[in-house]
């Protein structure tokens, strides 16, 4: 499939399809079962013993291990400890609801990548953020899981730049993201969870100050490269030829992305805002990602949300605001 979401993967969204043009739309706010059918996450993982083959004794089990095995596929995830508790994606979607007091949030998009090894849930906050005419950042509370032992259950505040699904997630003083480690106790946290989001309000208060200033900052050409150029890390002590080609590509990649028509939007243009969103775009839509092109869509939202691309958005930012 073009998105690089594999046969047995599935989504849904409501509203405007989402970055890879693909999933099941539904016409109006999901419930947690609608949203779990239409994405397709109806199925459970099981653990399951592990064994060696022993040419003198034959199979003999491993104690302390076992298979983390997708049920409906049979396709092995991961080799966990003794330790390792399973958050199935029913529970993944109850401990949001537990979480999000009902009608703040509604299900805008969930969904799986790399055969159901990561899954997540998308929810809408309903006060957004109006920049300037024509420019708005909606608030969004992102909930993540993963089946193969690589990620923690997570829940992070995530502001989406609606002219162009720009993520602008960053961590501000106020804003918090909440782990919990895939152990019994997993499921009994939602109090803590909902604890460290109820701090949403103040982060989107404290995110649209900060919007406001960076509107309000004007910024040179020279500014503007200068900033680029501390962004992607080029090396004060080469010039501009000896400089990594890897780097000049994102450099200059970021530098077009200026006259963007997003970034030209109510006189936007030569402000640090542009230059914030500049870098954000080129995360979110024109990095350069490794591996096999029918993947890559899947891999930049994954950097964007996890890896990265957060940590350059979030050097992006400090950059312009510490």
């Amino acid at each position: 499939m073009p998105s690089g979401i594999t046969a047995t993967d599935g989504m849904m969204y409501t509203g405007e399809a989402p970055w890879h043009r693909l999933g099941v739309r539904l016409d109006g706010p999901a419930t947690a079962a609608e949203a779990i059918e239409a994405a397709g996450l109806g199925w459970n993982v099981e653990t399951r013993p592990v064994y060696v083959m022993n040419l003198d004794e034959g199979f003999v089990k491993i104690e302390g291990k076992s298979a983390i095995v997708r049920s409906d596929t049979e396709e092995t995830f991961g080799i966990m400890g003794s330790g390792y508790q399973p958050v199935q994606n029913n529970e993944a979607f109850s401990f949001f609801d537990k979480t999000i007091a009902q009608g703040e949030a509604v299900y805008h998009t969930a969904g799986s990548l790399y055969g159901g090894k990561r899954i997540w849930i998308l929810a809408k906050l309903p006060e957004d953020i109006k920049v300037l005419p024509g420019d708005t950042v909606q608030p969004y509370i992102l909930l993540s899981n993963s089946h193969d032992g690589s990620q923690a259950l997570r829940m992070q505040i995530t502001p989406i730049r609606v002219v162009c699904w720009n993520t602008l997630s960053v961590a501000l003083r106020g804003g918090g993201a909440f782990y919990a480690k895939h152990t019994r106790n997993v499921m009994t946290k939602a109090a803590e969870a909902r604890e460290v989001l109820g701090l949403a309000h103040a982060y989107y208060e404290m995110f649209a100050r900060t919007v406001d200033k960076l509107v309000n900052t004007r910024m040179t050409v020279f500014d503007q490269q200068r900033y680029f150029q501390q962004v992607y890390h080029f090396k004060d002590n080469k010039s501009y030829a000896e400089q990594d080609h890897r780097i000049v590509r994102a450099y200059e990649t970021t530098v077009d992305l200026l006259n963007h028509p997003t970034n030209l939007i109510g006189g936007i243009q030569g402000t640090a805002w542009a230059a914030f969103n500049a870098v954000s775009y080129y995360v979110d839509h024109q990095k350069v990602i490794r591996g096999s092109l029918d993947r890559q869509d899947d891999r930049r939202l994954e950097g964007s949300w996890f890896g990265s691309g957060a940590d350059l958005r979030q050097r992006a930012y400090q950059l312009l605001t510490t």
